[in-house]
């Protein structure tokens, strides 16, 4: 049998409902997948999020919305449910995206439209036999809106051509659209003036191909510790990604205005876990805030299933996107995405442990109750010495009635992995994978010992794992009905070669803000 030197073990006990994650956004009631249409508004320092919606059921249908919510700080959402909606019953309003058009150069605002709140919102129009894209404009700053009475604004005849993601490009004084031909893998790149007359560009394939490509994004990154920054490309892929099912990857490059040239071939996972799809960023975020995104939490293989109440499905929570170079190898480093996430003013720790340098075998390091919300979050850092007795674990255990959800790290294969195995919900479903995993390379040596560093974050349902400081991340949903909450979480070492250099543990609770 093979010893892990080093486990997070996390055991949770909840009944379904109490499962709704406190700060990762869930709609009040119905069926949600991909976030659309996010932006910021300045004016009144708010953050909005659209979301493919069907208020009618707990799985996908028509006819499909837009539901829309708003958070001040991306942790405490108010959610307003459906916003815009399609023609007939048996049509959808599938994904897009919102942009600030800001010079009105669309021409659909009035002077008495604050700059800031002229929103426009670009999304596919789906039929039975079509998909078309159309455009919307809001007069209230992102609550209602009016189609544009000349939609469809691009047609290319083609029944799988969806998911705009349009942004406006100042050194070429245009908007930009990357959108889906989904199943001839081509992401296209149009251009436009004013939202409405679109002009094809280029094309860009790469990358795994999966069934097809959906939900692509194409944004401009800063790399951390420079004055530079790169064009990331995102591309999600369903089904057929490498881990099952759903999953995202990203193409670092350059982008004129008009191509799209990847800076290698290397296909990059955004994720290694297996709920994490359809991506999207932040449209107009505030220059402090960087690149901000999120991603719909679950898989295309179960979402319809997942053994919740009167909702289905949330988000991740958001994150900060930087760019950075890091060892693949000992040999080699490469520009890779970071991903941290992104906890609100209105988040607060209940409750909080820390201990440093706990070395060998010492059961019961940490230790936290659940005080009000059983939401926690866990932050380690560890060595490793391979000379010792490698026999033993680290674990992070919380729980009762012998259900878990555990993650870890095997030093000898330099591996992390998340473990739902251990949990009943969905635990028939043959695609609702046990076992996730990641390779990394040491965040540093100290002492000639690898030092690695693992942050996550348990919220409801839902297990997020940031690896290094983000340079891998594990996003994975879970399900333990009967229950009454998460109970407590500690922190236990019975290796002898495991040296944990500092820990804390948090119960995390929101507040409420002005």
């Amino acid at each position: 049998m093979r010893a892990f030197l080093a486990l997070i073990f996390l055991t949770f006990v909840m009944n379904v409902e109490s499962s709704r994650p406190l700060m990762a956004f869930t709609p009040s009631h119905g069926w949600m997948n991909d976030p659309n249409g996010q932006f910021y508004d300045s004016k009144n320092e708010l953050w909005h999020l659209y979301y493919q919606y069907n208020p009618n059921d707990t799985v996908w249908g028509t006819p499909l919305y837009w539901g829309h919510a708003t958070s001040k700080d991306l942790s405490t959402w108010k959610d307003y449910g459906a916003t815009i909606g399609p023609d007939r019953d048996e049509d959808g309003i599938f994904s897009g995206n919102i942009v600030v058009d800001h010079n009105n150069t669309s021409g659909f605002f009035n002077d008495s439209i604050d700059p800031r709140q002229r929103v426009v919102a670009i999304y596919t129009y789906n039929t039975e036999g079509s998909q078309t894209q159309h455009v919307a404009y809001s007069l209230d700053g992102g609550y209602t809106f009016e189609k544009y009475e000349h939609n469809p604004v691009l047609d290319v005849d083609n029944i799988n051509f969806r998911d705009p993601k349009v942004f406006w490009h100042e050194p070429t004084n245009q908007w930009i659209m990357v959108i889906a031909l989904s199943q001839q893998f081509k992401i296209q790149i149009y251009g436009s003036i004013d939202l409405t007359n679109w002009s094809l560009h280029s094309n860009f394939t790469g990358g795994l191909f999966g069934f097809q490509y959906e939900c692509p994004g194409l944004i401009e990154v800063p790399a951390e510790g420079t004055d530079e920054s790169k064009w990331v490309m995102f591309i999600a892929i369903n089904p057929g990604s490498p881990l099952g099912g759903s999953s995202n990857q990203y193409f670092i490059g350059s982008f004129d205005g008009f191509e799209f040239v990847p800076d290698d071939s290397q296909a990059r996972l955004m994720d290694y876990g297996k709920d994490f799809y359809a991506f999207q960023t932040f449209d107009n975020a505030p220059k402090e805030s960087g690149v901000v995104g999120l991603a719909w939490a679950s898989n295309w293989q179960y979402a319809n299933l997942a053994p919740t109440k009167e909702w289905r499905s949330s988000m991740t929570l958001a994150r900060q996107m930087t760019l950075a170079s890091r060892n693949m190898n000992p040999e080699t480093k490469v520009l890779s995405l970071l991903q941290k996430p992104i906890f609100g003013e209105s988040v607060v720790a209940a409750n909080k442990i820390s201990k440093r340098n706990i070395t060998g075998q010492d059961e019961q390091a940490v230790k936290i109750h659940k005080n009000s919300t059983g939401t926690f979050s866990f932050d380690i850092t560890f060595s490793v010495d391979s000379s010792k007795n490698q026999t033993g674990q680290l674990q992070v255990i919380s729980g009762q009635n012998g259900e878990s959800i555990r993650a870890g790290f095997d030093p000898t294969a330099g591996q992390f992995f998340v473990d739902r195995g251990n949990t009943s919900g969905l635990k028939e479903n043959p695609f609702l994978t046990d076992k996730t995993s990641a390779y990394v390379e040491p965040w540093k040596h100290q002492n000639d010992l690898p030092v690695y560093k693992m942050f996550g974050v348990i919220d409801g349902n839902l297990i997020e794992v940031f690896l290094n400081d983000g340079i891998a991340t594990l996003t994975n949903t879970f399900f333990i009905p009967g229950t009454e909450g998460l109970e407590y979480l500690e922190i236990e070492s019975s290796s002898d070669a495991i040296h944990i250099v500092e820990s804390e543990v948090k119960e995390l609770k929101l507040r409420a803000t002005s």
